[in-house]
């Protein structure tokens, strides 16, 4: 149950801060905030992360669904199994990330982006935080996987 609550949290806080932004800033209107290590601005994606096959976007649209659906059907599959608890997490995080810009790409034919962080390069960087849920979760799925290869491999 708590993994689904995260999966929901995810979606829920992003969506909110996702409809603030789209009626409180002006297209890429900025605000700095953190001591301007960070800033806050309106920016659309119509593609997929850094704006990549934004002249394809059905072929996005179609190709996140179906990993979405594959992702879903993983986490439906280990959800009710007993350990693996860094497996489910991952999962959670990535999935509540993928709901949402999914259901964005969907159902608004883009993603708002909102907040970059002003260090060297990543300034020209617009993430939200569906992509940064995607991002941590990708990072514990790889940090699980590793773990689970070091337990095959030991006698």
């Amino acid at each position: 149950m708590l993994y689904i609550f995260i999966v929901y949290a995810i979606v829920k806080i992003e969506n909110s801060v996702k409809n603030y932004i789209e009626t409180s800033m002006n297209l890429d209107e900025r605000k700095d905030i953190l001591k301007g290590w960070v800033s806050i601005r309106k920016h659309y994606n119509e593609g997929a992360f850094l704006q990549f096959m934004e002249k394809k976007k059905e072929l996005v649209k179609t190709v996140s669904c179906v990993l979405l659906g594959i992702l879903l059907l993983v986490f439906a599959l280990l959800l009710p199994k007993k350990g693996n608890r860094l497996y489910k997490l991952a999962l959670s995080l990535i999935l509540g990330g993928g709901i949402s810009n999914v259901g964005d790409r969907l159902l608004k034919g883009r993603v708002l982006d909102y907040f970059s962080i002003n260090i060297g390069r990543l300034k020209k960087i617009v993430f939200n935080l569906a992509d940064f849920a995607i991002f941590i979760g990708s990072f514990l799925l790889m940090l699980a996987s590793l773990g689970h290869q070091k337990q095959i491999e030991q006698p």
